[in-house]
């Protein structure tokens, strides 16, 4: 999946197995008996099979729509691979303590059947470091990561409840508690990159931008509190800045994202500068320096005050840039700069160098 995709494949594909799986057993419900995990007669086949499988309508709805909500948002987060990572891991490390912590008993244990042990590490694995945001359950509403996850965690105790009477149904919950901390593990051995939180806090600009450019402010500077460098969030606080006409907070968030774009996308963030009348923000030797990557040389680029210590320094170097390609423009340059400064070291420096006639 790449960055840009916001279709959660492999979550898709998860919940359509699910649901063919559930199909099929209205035709064949003995394949539970078959495939099911038994504890008293593992198999291999069983091991996975019975990950595909439920119980019973409430067991397939109540997993498959926190799939659908924690799955993708693992998936869209993380990425396809570690997403499937994550979610087989969790389903098998419930069935493995499953079947070290069930019941034995004279009666014939139920299979364990459902998904519900892969979802609970998905829930662990992106709830640890998402809890706060927010994900889509219907169109314009969304709720918290934890509000999810405490949702899954009731049903679970109400699936219980549901089975009061069966002394092995409870048992299943030892694949719940597997999962989850399969999940929890993988959370902090994955690290649960970076690259997911800067997708979702992105989507969460994008969001803003659509309310008001207020909004918009307040979530790129949170956002950037914990990514300085993130030139996308910067990009949105720029925009907002400019539509609320705060001259101020544009030109600030310009300054700090030249120093981050390559130096094919820095003509814009300078020229807009320029358009503010704000580029005395960058000083004289930076300017003269951007100006040599962007081709744009000329003495509006050292403007500003005699006292900017590096402005001798900015006037000798764009001098040095200009005097194959533009002599009169580097003539130009080291005349105002013998003028305004004539006993800087910049001076001498540009004399000894042939630059300007010796002193009489």
């Amino acid at each position: 999946m790449t960055a840009n995709s916001r279709l959660p494949i492999a979550t898709l594909i998860l919940i359509v197995a699910n649901l063919v799986a559930a199909f099929v057993l209205l035709w064949q419900p003995d394949l539970i008996d078959q495939f099911g995990f038994n504890p008293a007669r593992p198999s291999f086949e069983s091991v996975f099979a019975s990950l595909f499988l439920h119980a019973n309508l409430f067991h397939l709805f109540g997993n498959m729509l926190f799939l659908a909500a924690v799955g993708a948002a693992v998936e869209l987060a993380t990425g396809t691979l570690r997403f499937a990572v994550v979610y087989f891991v969790s389903g098998l490390a419930g069935v493995g303590l499953h079947f070290l912590l069930a019941t034995r008993n004279p009666f014939e244990p139920h299979p364990l059947v459902g998904a519900s042990g892969c979802i609970a590490g998905c829930a662990a694995y992106y709830g640890i470091r998402y809890y706060s945001l927010r994900v889509p359950i219907a169109p314009k509403l969304g709720v918290p990561v934890a509000a999810v996850i405490g949702a899954w965690l009731l049903l679970q105790v109400i699936g219980a409840f549901k089975t009061i009477g069966d002394p092995n149904a409870s048992t299943a919950f030892w694949g719940h508690l597997g999962g989850f901390v399969a999940g929890l593990a993988m959370s902090f051995i994955f690290r649960t990159p970076d690259l997911g939180h800067l997708r979702l806090s992105h989507e969460v600009l994008r969001q803003m931008n659509e309310r008001s450019p207020a909004a918009a402010v307040a979530a790129a500077l949170r956002h950037l509190k914990v990514h300085p460098d993130d030139p996308v969030a910067l990009q949105h606080l720029i925009d907002a800045h400019r539509i609320m006409n705060d001259v101020d907070g544009e030109a600030g968030a310009l300054v700090r994202i030249v120093d981050l774009l390559p130096d094919d996308h820095i003509a814009a963030p300078i020229s807009r500068l320029g358009e503010l009348g704000q580029i005395h923000r960058l000083s004289p030797l930076k300017r003269v320096r951007l100006a040599e990557k962007v081709g744009q040389h000329d003495l509006s680029i050292v403007d500003g005050p005699n006292s900017e210590p590096q402005r001798p320094d900015a006037m000798l170097t764009l001098a040095a840039l200009e005097r194959k390609t533009s002599p009169e423009e580097a003539a130009a340059a080291l005349g105002q700069l013998e003028r305004e400064y004539p006993l800087h070291p910049a001076v001498e420096l540009a004399r000894a160098r042939g630059w300007l006639d010796p002193k009489s």
